[in-house]
């Protein structure tokens, strides 16, 4: 069970110790991602992402490279639709370089004019990289089906326009709203004296300003839609999504919704992946994965496949959920499923940056007390009532999101999707 502390200025700090580890990974989480923007400064999360490497009052870009790889060590970030975080794996014996130079880049990063000018571009290809990415495009399009009219549909990198209009006024003003002890986390885990780190947190990061967490009541409250979208790219493939109505972070079926994603595409031995790869071929990848936000979730299905494998494909999938509609699950399966989710649990664990992830996202997004142990015990207690709740609540269900990037036009589009709804809802 890890532990946690709030310090004075407001800066919640969680930590685990982890036995036999020679290693110690940090996470500093801010509660801001594209989800907390707008139309106007949509990627600005991201961009701040950036600034922070670009330099501070101490150190150069250069430098702060330099002194991770100096020790053997990793620095990284990472922007979601609703967090950002930093983080460093260092040797338990380096981890003060690792708290030096976080708290470097989140109190005294300049966001110089050069600085920011030169990371426009290097953003700007970024996007670009996506736009020959169809996995990623047809992500994106999905959210801009799904959430639509939230900003949860915005893309994470923003756009080429709302990039370019990026300014250091601009930048520092959501910088100073979102980046404050109260709205931020430092997750802690591996092999350290408690006390010592704890002295050590509140050395580097007291200066950090106390502020108010920002009010998010104003925003919209996401509502789920559906319908369907393609967008024509010169690809080899199609690629598909297709999203179900699902649940919330901290919903009480949450592992449960594991489960049944497990059964139907998320494993190897799992129900899409049998019939539609081993069983006829007709793809390589396709997998169903649960995504779960604040306030709503999704279910979302995803694969690529050839045009002319793709109604077939699209159709075998109808089928498949149609039959867990019409036979549910066995407790056999579920059990299996169950026996996964466990192991793959345990074995995310073993690496004290996926712990340290693992705890913040919990202090993050829970909104209540949890830990590990509550997630184990929840893990091993799956019912399959719960698992066949799922099924009827999220896939017997009209609401269907469909989204297609590749060699297609919108009335073919509009075709495949009339055809899954109608064999969908054949039962």
């Amino acid at each position: 069970m890890h532990n946690k502390v709030q310090l004075d200025n407001g800066l919640t700090v969680v930590y685990e110790k982890l036995e036999g580890y020679k290693s110690i990974s940090i996470g500093v989480w801010v509660k801001t991602g594209s989800a907390y923007e707008n139309e106007e400064n949509n990627g600005i999360s991201h961009f701040i992402e950036h600034m922070l490497f670009k330099g501070t009052k101490n150190r150069t870009a250069k430098e702060i490279a330099s002194v991770i790889d100096g020790i053997g060590g990793e620095i990284n970030a990472y922007t979601a639709k609703e967090c950002t975080c930093f983080y460093t794996k260092t040797l338990s014996l380096d981890y003060e370089v690792g708290l030096d130079i976080l708290s470097d880049m989140l109190l005294n990063s300049t966001f110089s004019d050069e600085h920011i000018e030169t990371e426009k571009t290097v953003i700007i290809d970024e996007i670009n990289m996506y736009e020959d990415a169809a996995e990623e495009m047809v992500m994106d399009l999905i959210n801009e089906i799904t959430f639509k009219g939230h900003p949860l549909s915005y893309p994470i990198l923003g756009t080429k326009k709302t990039v370019n209009s990026f300014n250091s006024e601009r930048l520092m003003t959501y910088f100073n709203t979102y980046y404050v002890a109260e709205n931020m986390v430092i997750s802690i885990a591996g092999d350290f004296e408690e006390e010592e780190i704890l002295d050590k947190v509140r050395f580097y990061f007291s200066a950090l300003k106390r502020g108010e967490k920002p009010l998010i009541d104003h925003r919209i409250n996401p509502v789920y839609n559906w319908g369907m979208e393609s967008r024509k790219k010169d690809f080899e493939q199609i690629q598909v999504a297709i999203n179900f109505p699902g649940i919330k972070f901290d919903h009480e079926l949450s592992y449960e919704m594991m489960v049944l994603s497990n059964i139907l595409g998320g494993t190897n031995s799992s129900r899409l992946f049998q019939s539609i790869r081993e069983d006829r071929g007709l793809a390589y990848s396709i997998y169903s994965e649960p995504n779960f936000y604040d306030a709503l979730g999704t279910i979302c299905i995803s694969f690529g496949v050839s045009k002319e494998n793709l109604e077939e494909t699209l159709m075998l999938v109808a089928d498949e959920i149609n039959k867990m509609k019409l036979h549910r699950i066995s407790f056999e399966a579920m059990e299996h499923a169950k026996n996964h989710l466990r192991g793959s649990f345990f074995l995310n664990l073993e690496g004290s940056d996926n712990y340290m992830d693992m705890i913040g996202r919990i202090e993050l997004f829970a909104h209540r007390e949890k830990n590990i142990d509550d997630m184990l015990f929840k893990i091993s207690n799956i019912q399959l009532e719960g698992v066949v709740d799922l099924i009827d609540s999220c896939l017997d269900t009209e609401q269907i999101a469909l989204a297609i990037v590749g060699d297609i036009e919108s009335h073919e589009t509009k075709h495949l999707y009339e055809s899954f709804c109608k064999v969908l809802n054949s039962n």
